[in-house]
């Protein structure tokens, strides 16, 4: 602000910014490269952020709600009259088959309205659903592989046991995954579907979708899908858990955006500050020349300040475009503009935040500084005369001087050089703590393959009539070349608990002697149940029903419209039991009850075998995976599940959270490099004449090296040891809280990421090694006279 009786000196001020802007390239691209990389990063994880988000209500919005499983043909028209519903699609699940030329074949049958509603997995990229028993939608993959790269129109073979022969193509739809699981899905139609000899007339699915979803929440939907099921005799129907995860999920990026702007600000402002504190330095004469002549601090100040926020706002707007262009690029279908803006936004305060206080330490030495102090000026000065021991002069000593003169300096070189390395120990550390592999083998202690019921007849009935999991199936798993063992794996029956006002499905395990120990090193509350009329149930369930929890009563049923018994909820247990089939584990167990209360409810069953761990040889993997595959093809109501889909999919998980945080330790190491890069050639300019004499009375190219060599080390030195002293008890700290959430209280030994580490010391020093040498590469090109009138 200009008061009424001060000169406006705005306009001058502005001019010998714009001077002084125009006087420092090196330090003006140093600044703006500093801003525009936390900028970058800023706005970058804020757009990934949020794209993922969307990513996935995207995955759930606008498909289903409710599904009904087991109904007829007419169930699904009568659900397509209901009002409330805008869309009900028919889906029949027929299983896999092997075919002739190698690939595993999913044959399913959905309508048009189905199609609609599996479109964020099962995406109809062009043409219809088929209509006649000859016609059929195949997949890219099928049709490039298989089916010799035929268009809609054309004929198609198939080779596999049920269906075989000639196939008119009437649409294709998107392949995903099909290629890594050389499984290639086929839609038949309804005319196919009731030509097949496995055809049972309530085997359908019904998805529902309501109109004005997102006006209605979960209660009022189950409640209503249940009155549906009572009014038209319908089984009760599963509720879309994942729609109601994320549909209405709001962006809740804010802890993951507070880490990346603490991180970011910290790195960017050591690194900022420094470049501004060594430009001043530098210029701290001109500032005394313009103090003689009469300018006043104040005048200073907006001078500096004037060249921060144009480099700023530079800066700010080139990463700002970056990270927006880069999010966008890597995450198109997660585009929300909502997000986009206010990441933007957010991003340009934090960095205009970051960039205003960075400047303001330099500001207040620009400013403070008296016209006889700068004519005297020397950053080292006082670091020289306080010295009381003599120094024996050589290389190595005259670089540890270089390197301790500055004291500010070097630590903030050490800072911003260490920081990425902190972060990188301890990503790096976690990463190896949760490595997919132990993770993965949790979920596959005996063997590398399971085999379990997938049916759409419910456990009950099938073990009823005669559970496929026998003898016999099980001599003929053994007789497969490299299989050594079969185990029972779970015994499990799906289950309905009503509480006074809620109730719940999900599926029961039996306690066994195998899985006691690990749900009792998995309870949180409670204890294991003491007599046949009570259970453990899972704490997720009991957090959303607040009439379920330790000591309450609740009526237990094992199946639909099967009787049931009150049982007593003992114990509540969490993360550690380890069930679960496929990718999502969708059928894990949430309660765990007596083999009694099994028996009691469905004496009729002998066998309550749901999966069979398949120990094997390693050495014959292929053989086995292809022996248990023709078998589960051959048996409609199996499944097939393997250790390597959890590794692939577990590691996909990871690689976006924790790739991305690697990634970013890289990004923040820059900062590092950025100040160091900036530092060498400030020192280069500053000491062009204290060189040249040295030079002058002896010092040899060779011993200049080598002085400029071991400060160049020092610093990487330092920056090694920082990064060990501070990031090994953090990532010790933090890879022991991993571990114990991860496997059920265990702690796993630490383990050191060598490789990622050893990159990161190798980087360091490296890039000290190659600035040291062109440092002095550079001062040969100018002769010792030049050097010495340069600083004149």
């Amino acid at each position: 602000m200009t008061w009424p009786f001060e000169n406006d000196t705005s306009a001058i001020t502005k001019k010998l910014a714009k001077k002084s802007l125009q006087s420092e390239k090196r330090r003006n691209l140093m600044v703006v490269i500093a801003v525009a990389l936390a900028a970058f990063l800023i706005c970058f994880t804020g757009i990934v952020s949020t794209s993922l988000t969307q990513m996935q209500r995207n995955q759930v919005v606008d498909t289903y709600e409710a599904v009904w499983m087991g109904v007829e043909e007419n169930d699904i028209e009568t659900l397509k009259g209901l009002p409330e519903f805008e869309r009900v699609g028919g889906y029949y699940m027929l299983g896999e088959e092997l075919s002739e030329q190698g690939y595993h074949a999913s044959y399913v049958y959905c309508d048009a309205q189905m199609m609609e509603i599996t479109k964020a997995q099962m995406e109809l990229l062009e043409g219809r659903v088929p209509e006649k028993a000859n016609e059929v939608v195949v997949s890219e993959y099928f049709l490039s592989t298989y089916g010799n790269n035929a268009k809609i129109g054309d004929t198609v073979t198939l080779d596999t046991e049920s269906f075989h022969g000639n196939y008119v193509v009437t649409g294709i739809m998107d392949s995903v995954n099909e290629k890594e699981a050389n499984t290639c899905a086929i839609i038949l139609s309804k005319a196919a579907l009731k030509e097949w000899d496995g055809f049972n007339p309530a085997g359908y699915r019904a998805y529902a979708h309501f109109k004005n979803s997102d006006q209605l929440d979960e209660e009022l939907m189950t409640s209503y899908c249940r009155e549906i099921a009572e009014e038209y005799q319908l089984p009760i129907p599963k509720m879309n858990n994942k729609y109601f995860a994320y549909a209405s999920k709001s962006f809740d990026f804010a802890p993951l955006m507070a880490s990346v702007i603490a991180i970011v600000l910290i790195g960017g402002y050591i690194v900022i500050q420094s470049i501004f504190r060594i430009s001043i330095n530098d210029k701290i004469k001109s500032y005394g020349q313009l103090r003689t002549i009469g300018a006043t601090p104040k005048q200073i100040k907006r001078i500096v300040k004037n060249e921060g926020r144009k480099l700023g706002s530079i800066g700010i707007l080139i990463g700002t475009v970056l990270g927006v262009c880069g999010g966008f690029l890597l995450f198109s279908k997660g585009f929300n503009a909502v997000s986009y803006v206010a990441t933007v936004i957010l991003t340009l305060i934090s960095s205009w935040i970051m960039v205003s206080v960075s400047i303001r330490k330099p500001v207040k030495i620009a400013a403070g500084i008296s016209p006889i102090e700068a004519v005297r000026f020397t950053p080292a000065q006082k670091d020289i005369r306080s010295r009381k021991k003599t120094i024996k002069l050589n290389p190595v000593s005259m670089g540890i001087a270089n390197f301790k003169r500055d004291g500010k300096k070097t630590v903030a070189i050490v800072a911003s050089l260490s920081l990425g390395g902190i972060i990188l120990l301890v990503v790096s550390s976690i990463v190896l703590t949760r490595s997919p592999e132990a993770r993965a083998r949790l979920y596959f202690p005996d063997g590398d393959y399971k085999i379990y019921l997938q049916s759409e007849v419910p456990e009950e009935e099938l073990m009823a009539a005669g559970n496929p999991l026998n003898e016999e199936l099980k001599q003929e798993i053994l007789s497969i070349d490299g299989v050594t063992d079969v185990i029972a794996n779970r015994q499990t029956l799906h289950t309905t608990f009503k509480g006074d006002i809620n109730q719940n499905t999900g599926n029961c395990d039996m306690l066994t002697d195998q899985n006691y120990a690990k749900v009792e090193a998995a309870l949180t509350e409670g204890t294991m149940p003491t007599d046949s009329h009570s259970i453990v149930i899972s704490r997720s369930i009991v957090d959303s029903y607040e009439d379920m929890g330790v000591g309450s009563t609740v009526e237990i049923s094992f199946g639909e419209g099967q009787s049931s018994v009150p049982v007593t909820i003992s114990g509540l247990f969490g993360p550690g039991t380890y069930t679960g089939h496929g990718k999502l584990l969708i059928d894990g167990a949430v309660a765990f009850a007596p083999q009694d209360l099994f028996c009691e409810l469905h004496p009729e069953i002998t066998s309550f075998d749901y999966s069979w761990s398949i120990a094997s040889d390693p050495k014959k993997a292929e053989i086995v995976k292809a022996g248990l595959k023709n078998i589960v093809a051959s048996h409609s109501n199996l499944a097939l599940d393997e250790i390597n889909i959890r590794i692939e999919y577990m590691k996909s998980k990871d690689q976006v959270a924790f790739g991305s945080m690697e990634v970013l330790s890289w990004l923040v190491f820059l900062f590092g490099v950025i100040n160091l890069i900036n530092t060498t050639l400030s020192n280069q300019m500053s000491r062009k004449q204290e060189n040249s004499v040295l030079r002058s009375i002896g010092l040899t190219q060779k011993q200049l090296c080598k002085m400029n060599i071991c400060e160049g080390l020092c610093y990487a030195l330092f920056a090694t040891l920082a990064t060990l002293i501070v990031g090994l008890p953090a990532s010790i700290f933090a890879c022991r809280k991993m571990s114990i959430a991860i496997f059920a209280g265990k702690v796993v030994p630490y383990k050191f990421p060598v490789l990622e580490m050893g990159l990161f010391i190798l980087v360091l020093f490296g890039m000290e090694l190659i600035l040291s040498v062109w440092t002095v590469r550079r001062q040969k090109k100018q002769s010792l006279i030049e050097q010495m009138r340069t600083m004149e």
